[in-house]
């Protein structure tokens, strides 16, 4: 069962991976492709910095701090991995794992972040995000690292 966690990690980052190359082959496009129903579009953005753009122009810095978060989640997903129960934990964990190795791939090997997934929202803020699937799996994984803590917890 724990290689089950391993491979899925190991496929969404190869998902995410794909997804990505497969943007990085389209045109270069001055305006986004909207989606069916018109909430989101996909639009190519190399980002140079963290999260929204942010300590663009450091990304020797960026890249020793991701290192350091993805080998903590590492080391949390070995941890919870020889827990029994706990799955609720395991999946957040394998998804953060496999989001942050594909981004912190990206800043590596390319010296940036692939994003392309844009909202369009009454939110302001949120439209000015650009996402990739990376940054979906690693929200879901917070959210199910917490929640299976929750639920641990109060047994």
């Amino acid at each position: 069962m724990k290689l089950l966690y391993v491979q899925l990690a190991l496929g969404l980052f190869q998902l995410d991976h794909a997804v990505k190359q497969e943007i990085e082959q389209l045109p270069e496009q001055e305006e986004e492709h909207l989606l069916p129903g018109g909430l989101a579009g996909i639009k190519r953005l190399h980002n140079y910095g963290t999260a929204g753009g942010h300590a663009r122009g450091h990304m020797d810095k960026i890249i020793r701090w991701s290192s350091c978060v993805t080998a903590g989640i590492a080391a949390m997903f070995a941890w919870v991995l020889t827990k029994p129960d706990r799955k609720m934990e395991k999946t957040g964990y394998t998804f953060l794992l496999g989001g942050a190795l594909s981004n912190l791939y990206d800043r590596c090997r390319k010296g940036y972040v692939t994003d392309y997934i844009r909202f369009h929202s009454p939110w302001k803020r949120l439209n000015e995000l650009v996402f990739n699937l990376s940054d979906f799996f690693i929200m879901a994984g917070a959210v199910l690292v917490w929640l299976g803590r929750e639920g641990h917890s109060r047994r």
